[in-house]
């Protein structure tokens, strides 16, 4: 059986998806370099929202209801994300990341759901 998730119980739960919120959002904040040829910047959306989810889910623990509420904090950052670069000198504003950012987190949220289940169930 694999090794059991670590359950923390106090507010350090939060780091981690702090870190990664702010990570997200520096990253946001940098004005736009020029993408390499043939890179999927969707890619660098999902993956970094995918890691929000994984963290936060973890922070968040709980049942069903807790993870929805919790993808609805990922959807409403992510917009907020979205808007906050059309401020930023080269960037822009793009319905399609704001759909990469979510579903990543919801990615990130159902994996660490499915962990947990299966953890609890002892499989």
């Amino acid at each position: 059986m694999p090794p059991a998730l670590p359950v923390v119980r106090s507010r350090w739960r939060w780091l981690a998806p702090a870190l990664a919120a702010a990570t997200i959002l520096v990253g946001t904040s940098i004005p736009r370099l020029p993408m390499p040829a043939g890179s999927w910047d969707k890619g660098w959306h999902f993956a970094g929202y995918a890691l929000l989810g994984l963290t936060l889910g973890w922070a968040v623990g709980g049942p069903w209801r807790r993870l929805a509420l919790a993808f609805a904090g990922l959807v409403v950052f992510g917009a907020l994300d979205e808007l906050h670069q059309s401020w930023i000198p080269g960037r822009s504003t793009d319905p399609a990341d704001w759909l990469a950012d979510s579903a990543g987190g919801a990615t990130g949220l159902a994996l660490i759901a499915a962990l947990t289940r299966r953890q609890e169930s002892g499989s």
